[in-house]
């Protein structure tokens, strides 16, 4: 009969297996480790990214919402309501294509006189505060600009000859002085206007002021 008797120590182990076993283990544990790690730092990484793009995103708002404010400011100041209701009023006239704004300066400059300019144009409701009249007329005040009274009764004689343009008046005349400048008269000019009857604009075009 053999017995087999263990004279050691401590019980045997295969050191070599559980160093390999325990090797793979740290390995793999620092792989993760660094993966987390990696992914950790990207997460970050795009978190500053993101809250930098959001910062100036947000100061490009304020600075539009600045710039709003401050054209609403000059839009509502008491001197430039007049030309701002005008805008208005000329822009619901184009957007209800009643008549085209190139148009009437088209047909304003086949007759106007020589070294005579366009000021300004001003539209006036009737007293029904519709837009054009029963018969198709818009009335018109309008601004002119010359070098002498002569210039104003030319363009009222042109106006009675024109198709367009219906009972001219003249209503003040004034006589301005700039220094450096040559001597301008303007002239107060109230007529009635009727726009042509020609093609609309194409469905998406708008004419503005």
């Amino acid at each position: 009969m053999r017995l087999n008797i263990n004279l050691a120590s401590q019980k045997y182990e295969d050191a070599r297996r559980f160093y390999l076993r325990w090797v793979a283990a740290l390995i793999l544990a620092l792989l993760i480790t660094g993966d987390l790690g990696y992914l950790s730092w990207k997460n970050h990484a795009n978190t500053v990214k993101d809250r930098q793009h959001i910062d100036t995103l947000r100061n490009q708002i304020e600075e539009v919402e600045k710039d709003q404010r401050q054209n609403e400011a000059v839009r509502n100041r008491p001197e430039n309501r007049d030309a701002i209701e005008q805008s208005d009023f000329w822009n619901n006239i184009i957007d209800q294509r009643q008549f085209s704004w190139t148009q009437l300066f088209s047909d304003l400059e086949k007759i106007m006189p020589g070294r005579a300019y366009v000021i300004s144009v001003q539209p006036s409701l009737g007293p029904d505060n519709h837009l054009l009249g029963p018969d198709g007329r818009l009335k018109l005040e309008l601004t002119i600009g010359g070098e002498k009274h002569e210039n104003a009764v030319e363009l009222i004689r042109k106006m009675e000859g024109s198709e367009r343009f219906r009972f001219p008046e003249i209503e003040g005349e004034e006589v301005k002085t700039t220094a450096g400048k040559a001597t301008v008269v303007e002239f107060k000019i109230v007529t009635y206007y009727t726009p042509a009857l020609g093609p609309q604009p194409r469905s998406g075009e708008k004419e503005g002021i």
